[in-house]
């Protein structure tokens, strides 16, 4: 399903629909187009997330937002040289605020679609797949990893760009240290869980990986210590 907003929203009409959706349900900060914030978000402030993408090359590329919420890194990446940028969501109604907020900011080429694309594939990939703190506890836990590297590889036929954190203690989990190793085998060693490599694997001999922070993506490294900033590339691209 593809939301286009008919006309330029204004302020005041993205702070109310900012304020229906609640604030459990916006991710990011949320600039308007005049500079001022709309809603605060959740985790990392603005300087911080500035350096989640940090120089990171997506000029000329088309770009797949996965996961994108409202759009923040959507937009980001457009003002980067993305020539087109087509952010998804699972949920339809900050898939719809997602379009009035690019109207609002005067975005062509970034278009926000609702869907579940851990389950369906794009027409046409784009050249990069985002996947920005997509990968958490939960999802490790419940053995989805393998079906995010299948959606990211379907979805990016060049690059796969990911921010999580590429180790964590067994004990940071929320699962046994025996259920993480039937899920993944070999993933488990050294007392910890190894996402990065785990990932790698999942995607297999085709991609190639590099890590392009050393575990801190910016600010002061109290909310960020632990991720770091991960892109695959396509051995034949």
């Amino acid at each position: 399903m593809l939301y286009a907003a008919p006309a330029v929203p204004s302020v005041e009409h993205l702070r109310d629909l900012l304020a229906r959706l609640g604030p459990e349900r916006i991710w990011r900060p949320v600039p308007g187009p005049d500079g001022g914030l709309l809603a605060p978000g959740e985790g990392p402030d603005m300087d911080m997330l500035a350096g989640y993408v940090g120089d990171l090359d997506v000029a000329g590329k088309s770009v797949a937002d996965l996961g994108c919420n409202l759009g923040y890194f959507s937009f980001m990446t457009r003002r980067m040289g993305a020539t087109r940028v087509v952010g998804c969501d699972i949920d339809p109604e900050i898939v719809q605020v997602a379009g009035e907020l690019a109207k609002a900011h005067g975005l062509g080429r970034v278009e926000f679609r609702a869907v579940d694309f851990l389950r369906e594939k794009p027409d046409i990939p784009c050249d990069m797949a985002l996947l920005i703190d997509f990968i958490g506890r939960q999802g490790i836990a419940k053995g989805r990893l393998a079906a995010v590297a299948a959606a990211a590889a379907a979805w990016g036929r060049r690059e796969l760009f990911f921010t999580l954190r590429p180790v964590y203690r067994l004990d940071d989990l929320p699962v046994a240290p025996a259920v993480l190793d039937r899920l993944y085998p070999g993933s488990v060693h050294d007392g910890r869980f190894h996402l990065a490599d785990t990932l790698a694997g999942l995607l297999g001999p085709g991609w190639s990986m590099r890590q392009l922070t050393t575990g801190r993506l910016s600010g002061d490294g109290r909310a960020s210590l632990a991720k770091a900033a991960l892109l695959f590339t396509r051995n034949d691209a």
